[in-house]
């Protein structure tokens, strides 16, 4: 198997969700990642939004998700001895990743200066909020915060309740999808041109890429986004959420012959027969009428049974499901994003991860191996870059692993 990063060795200071993802999404493609935690509870997400089980043995499942395919250390960063063993990870590394608030690792004394200097065409990744230059640039950032910052929340919610902050984490995801093709393109670079290259991968800006087909209408037009609940931006009433006598239907039927079919299932196509509603723009100015006659007619039937009708008439259409309903949909025996994974020592038995948004013919995404326990291969890995067994149990009895 030849995949992409067959050859490609990374390694990865970050922690929580962006820079993590970044490295798993290169780890699937071959690359190899050490992931350095520091002594005590190591990555913060180790014990975020999981049961108690997982909590204690710091494996919840975001941890899992994101980090498999690593191998992990636990290194003090501040330890006398941490200078030399980071120097040699990095000679033998491809790619550093970390994601402290920006000047961080130049302080530690880690930074993309020092690492140059070790090897000269390193591809440094670094990972913040705000970026590492500007009055913000050492602001610390959540998920949570960069949706507030980016205008985000001020296009999600209710009129009535105010905005709403997703229930996920867009911003984090985005941003490591960013890290990760910006760390592919620098590889490219560098294999034709032989330099390294200093990447600079703000939330901020993901945050603002995820929303850009609405952000532009506003740097173009000077629209400003309001809060429309599950109303589509579109202003289409044939575009809405609605609810049927068990759950609710997103419809985007916005082609006219989309709109024919949509009306002629639901029985209410004659209405197409009025000029009033005959184009978009008189459905459109007419849309309260028509949302009251669509949510009249869908509220005779459940959501499974309109979405079945709907979707043979061609139209745009999904019942909006629970992540139980998405895990038991027949398509997804089709696609591989679903992935059994053999758990991590402690753990044990396997748990369903979301893997690669993408299936390739031959060398595509692959796991190899869980996520690593909390300093799992400390020692196997400070043996390969050259330490002895007596130096690895004077670097365990000092404290810096």
């Amino acid at each position: 198997m030849t995949q992409a990063f067959s050859n490609i060795r990374i390694l990865d200071f970050t922690q929580v969700l962006a820079g993590p993802f970044a490295a798993q999404q290169l780890s699937l493609l071959g690359a190899e990642v050490i992931k350095v935690e520091q002594p005590g509870d190591g990555d913060q997400v180790r014990r975020l939004i999981c049961g108690e089980e997982l909590r204690a043995l710091g494996l919840s499942p975001s941890y899992l998700m994101c980090n498999v395919n690593k191998r992990g250390i636990v290194l003090d960063l501040k330890a006398p001895e941490a200078k030399e063993i980071v120097t040699r990870l990095i000679r033998e590394s491809d790619v550093v990743m970390e994601n402290f608030k920006a000047g961080q690792m130049d302080r530690l004394g880690f930074g993309y200066e020092f690492a140059k200097s070790i090897r000269p065409d390193i591809i440094y990744c670094s990972i913040s909020g705000y970026g590492q230059q500007g009055p913000k640039a050492g602001v610390p950032a959540y998920d949570g915060a960069i949706q507030a910052a980016s205008g985000m929340m001020n296009v999600n919610g209710h009129p009535e309740t105010g905005p709403t902050r997703a229930a996920f984490f867009p911003v984090d995801m985005s941003t490591g999808l960013t890290a990760a093709l910006a760390i592919s393109g620098a590889l490219y670079r560098r294999k034709e041109t032989g330099e390294g290259q200093r990447l600079d991968v703000a939330m901020l800006d993901s945050a603002l890429t995820l929303q850009a087909s609405r952000v532009v209408c506003h740097t173009v037009e000077g629209e400003e986004a309001t809060l429309d609940g599950n109303e589509s931006v579109t202003r289409m009433p044939t575009a809405n959420v609605y609810p049927t006598t068990d759950g609710h239907l997103q419809i985007a039927a916005v082609q006219e012959s989309q709109v024919k079919a949509l009306f002629d299932t639901i029985g209410i196509g004659a209405l197409l027969d009025d000029p009033r509603y005959a184009d978009r723009d008189g459905r459109i100015e007419h849309g309260e009428f028509l949302k009251g006659q669509i949510t009249n007619a869908l509220a005779t039937d459940s959501a499974k049974n309109w979405a079945t009708k709907l979707q043979a008439a061609k139209v745009p259409i999904a019942k909006i499901n629970r992540y139980a309903d998405v895990v038991a949909d027949e398509q997804m025996a089709h696609r591989d994003i679903f992935t059994d994974v053999d758990g991590p020592p402690s753990l044990g038995g396997s748990q369903k991860l979301v893997i690669a948004a993408y299936m390739a013919d031959v060398d595509g995404p692959a796991v190899r191996h869980p996520a690593p326990d909390h300093g799992q291969h400390t020692d196997e890995v400070l043996g390969e870059i050259g330490y002895t067994d007596a130096e690895i149990a004077g670097f365990h009895d000092s404290g810096a692993v």
